[in-house]
């Protein structure tokens, strides 16, 4: 009796929680974003409030951003401070409690899901493959050439570089993966077989092939999520090697904590020489 009971209770919550849910449009006809958009990528995010129910507490508070085009940012901090919270609240799978994320004057919030989430890319942590091929992987919807799959990989460097002998036999050109060791090892090819979840590549074979569909999107925003983070507002925002040089920075001390500062900082030095 008292499990039933129990079960009952859940069954209403289900349902209780269930009726709370908000249905979106997948297309608004009358509030659909330009063709080709977002053609910049330019962002601006504005006192951005999400919280993950009603009576939960606020996960991002007043978060105001600007990304110019062409521009790229790395969100760093402590686990829990929000950075997946951020990095999904592109694809509205939380809707926001208060504030405005403006893609290329558009304001995510007024279009419908399909136009928001099929121009934009989010590439997780954990790299999501699905069982099939690594073509069905790339391209599910066989929107694209098989050359055009292949640039992707090579602009990954997952492949070596160089081109069939023609676009007859494009589709069962052999690739050779650029790091094998293994003479033996099987060739890859668009039609080798991809495992659930990727089981039968490497961590950082499965992450390249993520980035190469991202790629083959063409999308001109692109996220990717790696997810190691502190509650809190932005506390530093710079070039790398300019924070570094604050002995009493944030980003300077999660850097030293690695154990290879000295690597780093020699690292950022490089770049920060070669764009200034």
């Amino acid at each position: 009796m008292t499990y039933a009971l129990q079960v009952i209770a859940v069954v209403n919550w289900c349902i209780e929680e269930g009726s709370e849910v908000v249905k979106s449009n997948d297309i608004i006809l009358d509030n659909r974003p330009p063709p080709g958009w977002p053609d910049r990528g330019e962002i601006h995010i504005k006192n951005l409030e999400v919280k993950y129910g009603p009576n939960s507490p606020l996960v991002l508070k007043s978060i105001s951003i600007d990304i110019m085009s062409a521009e790229k940012i790395g969100i760093v901090g402590r686990t829990g401070c929000g950075k997946t919270t951020l990095a999904t609240s592109f694809f509205r799978f939380v809707e926001a409690t208060s504030g405005t994320i403006v893609i290329d004057d558009v304001d995510i919030s007024t279009i419908g899901l399909r136009d928001l989430r099929s121009n934009i890319t989010i590439i997780p942590q954990d790299p999501v493959l699905f069982n099939g091929t690594i073509r069905s992987n790339l391209d599910p919807f066989n929107n694209h050439s098989d050359l055009e799959l292949l640039s992707a990989l090579r602009r990954v460097h997952l492949i070596k570089n160089s081109s069939p002998t023609s676009k007859k036999n494009e589709s069962e050109f052999i690739l050779s993966v650029l790091d094998s060791k293994n003479d033996n090892q099987e060739p890859l090819m668009l039609d080798s077989p991809v495992k659930e979840n990727g089981s039968n590549f490497s961590q950082g074979h499965q992450q390249l092939i993520a980035i190469a569909r991202a790629l083959v999107n063409n999308s001109k925003l692109i996220i990717m999520d790696e997810a190691t983070a502190n509650a809190g507002n932005v506390v530093e925002f710079d070039i790398p090697y300019i924070l570094m040089q604050k002995s009493d920075g944030l980003f300077r001390k999660m850097c030293e904590k690695s154990g290879e500062f000295a690597e780093l900082m020699e690292i950022a030095k490089q770049k920060y020489e070669s764009i200034s």
